[in-house]
């Protein structure tokens, strides 16, 4: 598939995280070269440079893809019918399943997706960013329907982010509990929404400080 002249600058990028994505997928990203991606594309590889700078651009690109289409899958559940609290169950348990079938299943992705934690962390630092930002929604609609109870909705929305920390992070997931499953990630989420629900109204105080 080659890129011809008649793409716009953003049909072109797209082609190329297209074929890049398959070649990770196939041999891994350390064995992926610029020129093997160019050869997929029948192009040079000078013509990879005008897009992306180096090999560690495109994967930061094809992450951003996945995590984008995550969040529109996450997205959805704000915006569903039914009760808040089975609502963000729904959404914990299946962020989880999500990210266990396409960042951990398949080794050659959960490579990719290492590298590019490492190499450019402020793409994780948006992803953490946004999936706090969706719980604070999610737990003022809950406020607003009297499941659950006043709090301090941005506090209590970044606790609710990193408690979910060790079901949603690849890493976590692939190599530090590998054997977690849909139900341990339920009971986590039930877990959290209890406490939600009797949350007391008053504001967090700070835990190193004495009464």
């Amino acid at each position: 598939m080659a890129i011809k002249p008649r793409y716009e600058p953003d049909e072109a990028r797209e082609h190329i995280l297209d074929a890049a994505e398959g070649l990770f997928r196939r041999v891994g990203y350390a064995k992926t070269t610029i020129a093997d991606i160019a050869n997929a594309l029948d192009m040079s590889s000078a013509n990879i440079y005008r897009f992306f700078p180096g090999k560690s651009a495109i994967n930061d690109g094809l992450c951003r893809r996945m995590l984008a289409e995550l969040h529109d899958y996450a997205e959805s559940f704000v915006t569903a019918p039914g009760p808040v609290s089975s609502r963000v169950e729904a959404m914990i348990v299946g962020v989880h399943l999500r990210n266990k079938a396409r960042f951990t299943d398949e080794a050659t992705v959960h490579e990719m997706v290492a590298v590019a934690m490492q190499e450019n962390w402020q793409a994780v630092e948006e992803h953490i960013a946004y999936m706090a930002e969706l719980f604070g929604r999610m737990i003022a609609q809950g406020i607003a329907s009297g499941e659950f109870e006043a709090c301090e909705v941005e506090a209590y929305a970044k606790t609710l982010c990193f408690a979910c920390c060790g079901a949603f992070h690849p890493t976590m997931i692939a190599e530090v509990r590998p054997d977690t499953t849909e139900d341990d990630v339920r009971r986590l989420a039930r877990l959290l929404i209890r406490g939600l629900a009797t949350a007391p109204a008053a504001p967090f105080a700070n835990p190193g400080r004495n009464p």
